[in-house]
């Protein structure tokens, strides 16, 4: 029996269709998936020392789901968590690979897609699927991803006796994860001056979703809109003479500085290079062009001074597209090189190009 979850975007917000009928864009075995309707009744004791009548609550779908990254799968995560995508295809020595580019703007409606989780042999079907949240962590194993979802309803069928769940066809070089010697970060636009033992990025969109419940229904009815999206970084490292200097600028809020700043805080950029070592043609390069720094660190006893290096994006730094002349403001840029094929988001009713 198959555990795990899968994905397609929609072309229609929250359409309900039979389960036997989704053409999954992928599937991937899971250790932890979870999906929930939300809906607490709701009661009323008439003056009564108990509760007397009972009735259906405001339904609320969410779910979450982990997994590793591979460089095939995260295209369809990248583009449900920002709002702007550009596609080109790949030539010369990217010939037969696809350049895909993902930017955070000011569009408040994100693609939305149906998924499905396999519990054994119980498939639950979710519609209007919206990618709530988004983290990557990395330290020294797999990379994992790590999303919060709300969607608007689901349906369900339980396999028969000797059933399969049929599983789409794997996606090209996606049974790999990407490990730690995979990743490589640069701050401030060069490598630190330390080892880093950990990265991790929490991203959320805030979507509305109280919002989009009403008279009528008690699930949702529409879209959610995207509301203000939110990035946090951070960085683990050892306190060392390699790191003094980056510890000290974040700390202080000025470069080479030995004091704290009478008004200042640092900001500077930080970008994530992921080049897969069997792979190493497709890479996925991540930009936050501005962050605001901040450093903490503790002593305990003769073990290794262990620091950290927080981030917070702005979305005013700049960055140049793929076309080497387009320039937008963001707070985060994705150049994904794989062998996805364009995904046709203008179905889901956002293409995602230009402010």
């Amino acid at each position: 029996m198959a555990r795990g979850f899968g994905i397609a975007l929609e072309t229609e917000y929250g359409n309900v269709q039979n389960i036997d009928d989704i053409d999954l864009d992928w599937f991937q075995k899971m250790e932890e998936v979870n999906f929930e309707l939300g809906d607490e009744a709701e009661t009323d004791d008439g003056g009564s020392r108990s509760d007397v009548v009972a009735w259906a609550g405001a339904a609320k779908p969410n779910g979450s789901t982990s997994a590793k990254v591979d460089l095939q799968r995260i295209t369809w995560y990248l583009l449900g968590f920002l709002d702007h995508y550009i596609h080109t295809a790949g030539t010369g020595t990217l010939a037969g690979l696809h350049i895909h580019e993902f930017y955070g703007g000011e569009n408040h409606e994100l693609p939305s897609f149906v998924g499905l989780a396999v519990y054994d042999a119980l498939k639950i079907a979710v519609f209007g699927l919206i990618e709530d949240g988004l983290k990557l962590e990395v330290s020294d194993s797999a990379m994992t991803v790590n999303n919060d979802w709300l969607y608007a309803t689901e349906t369900a069928e339980i396999l028969g006796i000797n059933e399969d769940f049929e599983e789409p066809e794997e996606l090209a070089d996606s049974k790999i994860p990407i490990r730690f010697y995979d990743v490589s970060v640069k701050l401030n636009g060069s490598k630190p001056g330390s080892v880093q033992t950990s990265f991790s990025m929490e991203g959320n969109n805030n979507h509305d979703q109280d919002g989009t419940i009403g008279l009528g229904s008690r699930f949702p009815q529409e879209k959610p809109q995207a509301a203000k999206r939110t990035i946090s970084l951070s960085l683990a490292t050892t306190l060392n003479r390699g790191s003094y200097r980056d510890i000290l600028d974040a700390r202080y809020g000025v470069v080479d500085g030995v004091t704290p700043s009478a008004c200042r805080i640092l900001t500077v950029p930080l970008e994530l290079t992921i080049a897969q070592c069997e792979h190493p043609e497709q890479q996925l390069i991540i930009k936050f062009p501005e962050c605001t720094l901040k450093a903490e660190f503790d002593l305990k006893g003769a073990d290794r001074v262990e620091a950290t290096l927080n981030l917070q994006t702005l979305g005013n730094g700049e960055v140049t597209l793929n076309d080497g002349t387009t320039t937008v403001n963001t707070d985060m840029y994705c150049k994904l090189i794989n062998k996805v094929p364009e995904l046709a988001i203008e179905a889901s009713g956002n293409e995602g190009e230009g402010d």
